[in-house]
């Protein structure tokens, strides 16, 4: 084993190296100035803004807004339904080693974070709630010194979460097995197959996504269409979005890295009170914008190319979904301001265009025709040109007519490999009665107003 001495040492050797190894240049720590602690004497390694954007965020949603789901899920259930049954869904489990983040089904049913629990509503043949209970885990101090306090069953956990009653959690399969068979329903409805047994003369039916009355299609239908609770959810995130892409412009330019203009805009997440990204932050310089969904974001970027940022934060679980194609230098060349102008073309006929009752690949196939029109290939366009936006970013609603309350992307694109040539533009709408209306005006994608707001950045 080393001694104490030598192992102090190698640490001064260690540290003499480095010092001998900095060199005194710009965004380098000058060897002299270098001691434990350091910190720079002034701000001039900022380089992001860091003030308050106004965006507007709607505060939590009462426990009505979960209750009214949960009737509304009875309902639609009830109606294809002779008899009583029961709806059993669990929560996401925890590891304590990584943050916790409810699933989204259970989430949306119940408005609760927390993990390992379940729900259980029983309905009547005339699709009316009859139990509507939360299972909570028995006040544990050991877990709450770890992990902090948690709601437990009791009068305070039926008030804050809205449920009808709130019971102690089944620990054992064969527990819930005995709570599943004292509701006295002969079928069960569960999202997927649960690790209990179920009792004698009890059906247990796993859902089906090809059966339009299983509780998942039933589920989804009732996700596809939004409160406005949840639109305003929508556009605190797709709001945030645009406010950290504004940030992650000012790391945009030829010899800094793709995981700089990351690092912007992942922290302008969290400083506007975003919980997390939606899903991994793309951000694709020269060959890397042609990948559509490179993320790796380890590359340096260089003069004259493009960079594809496709980026969207979480608010209050809410995902934005927005795309942007920026020259990293600041100016479009007349190849690139060509095709974007394409794409960007393409984007507006098929948002001019969506009515309530089209489907997205009715305006897929507007997009694509723009661009087959200029002279690209289907090559050039392999993807589809939407999805829809939710809770998840590619939310839950099949291939159905958009209609008014739902939220979705238009997003076309056109990738010329042998060019190192990606474009994709990608805006998040709102259908209404009149049209689709677009949510994420606040960051520009006329090719002239994003050259503008490039060389105004700080």
């Amino acid at each position: 084993m080393q001694s104490a001495r030598s192992t102090q040492r190698l640490s001064a050797s260690i540290i003499a190296l480095l010092l001998t190894t900095c060199v005194a240049t710009e965004g380098v720590i000058p060897a002299q100035e270098w001691q434990p602690g350091w910190q720079p004497a002034d701000n001039t390694w900022l380089s992001a803004p860091r003030t308050i954007e106004p965006i507007i965020t709607p505060p939590r949603a009462t426990p009505d807004e979960f209750s009214a789901r949960r009737a509304a899920l009875a309902k639609a259930l009830g109606a294809s339904s002779d008899e009583p049954f029961a709806i059993w869904v669990p929560a996401r489990a925890f590891d304590e080693l990584d943050p916790f983040f409810q699933d989204d089904d259970f989430y949306y049913l119940s408005g609760s974070e927390i993990p390992d629990i379940a729900l259980l509503m029983v309905v009547d043949a005339e699709g009316s709630l009859t139990a509507d209970t939360l299972f909570l885990p028995d006040k544990d101090p050991n877990f709450e010194l770890w992990n902090g306090t948690r709601l437990s069953p009791g009068p305070d956990a039926t008030q804050q979460t809205g449920f009808v009653s709130t019971a102690p959690l089944p620990v054992t399969a064969d527990s819930w097995s005995d709570t599943i068979a004292e509701t006295g329903v002969a079928r069960v409805l569960t999202l997927s197959a649960p690790p209990w047994t179920a009792p004698e003369g009890v059906e247990v039916v796993s859902s089906n996504r090809r059966d339009p009355n299983s509780l998942r299609r039933k589920l989804s239908a009732l996700r596809l269409l939004k409160s406005d609770y949840e639109i305003a959810c929508l556009q605190a995130a797709i709001d945030i979005t645009g406010a950290a892409i504004r940030n992650a412009l000012t790391e945009v330019h030829p010899e800094a890295w793709e995981y700089q203009a990351q690092g912007a805009l992942e922290g302008t997440y969290l400083r506007l009170g975003s919980e997390r990204p939606g899903f991994a932050s793309i951000f694709g310089s020269g060959p890397n914008s042609v990948t559509l969904h490179y993320n790796k974001n380890r590359r340096q970027m260089q003069d004259g190319e493009l960079m594809v940022i496709d980026v969207g934060a979480k608010y209050q679980y809410y995902c934005a979904d927005i795309s942007r194609t920026v020259p990293v230098n600041g100016r479009f060349t007349d190849r690139q301001r060509q095709v974007y102008e394409v794409v960007l073309a393409a984007q507006t006929a098929a948002a001019e265009a969506a009515r309530p009752g089209m489907t997205i690949k009715d305006l897929d196939g507007i997009s694509r025709a723009v661009i087959e029109n200029a002279g690209y290939e289907p090559k050039h366009f392999p993807h589809s040109v939407g999805h829809w936006i939710g809770l998840d970013v590619h939310d839950v609603g099949g291939r159905v007519p958009i209609e008014a309350g739902a939220l979705f992307t238009i997003e076309p694109g056109i990738y010329i490999a042998e060019e190192n040539l990606g474009i994709r533009i990608e805006d998040d709408y709102l259908m209404t009665s009149e049209g689709a209306v677009k949510l994420s005006v606040a960051i520009p994608s006329d090719p002239d107003a994003l050259e503008a707001m490039l060389a105004s950045r700080s």
